[in-house]
């Protein structure tokens, strides 16, 4: 675990960008947003799909997430 996160830490230090969305960022930024935009819409990637299809009425935080997702990052659990 520690070596994992040391890496993370590397990575994050060397690239200026996080090597995935932890589900707690994901459900902080863009929470409120998928209750009200897709609401009864499964986790994975329907969800995705429904947020990449709501984008412009997004908050500017969970456009964030979005835009990292978009550009490849996974979500993890941590």
């Amino acid at each position: 675990m520690r070596k994992s996160l040391y890496l993370a830490t590397i990575m994050l230090l060397t690239t200026g960008q996080a090597m995935a969305v932890s589900v707690w960022e994901l459900s902080q930024s863009c929470g409120d947003d998928a209750e009200i935009w897709c609401d009864g819409v499964a986790y994975g990637e329907a969800m995705q799909a429904c947020i990449d299809a709501n984008y412009a009425e997004l908050t500017q935080e969970c456009q964030a997430i979005a835009d990292r997702l978009r550009a490849g990052e996974k979500v993890s659990l941590f």
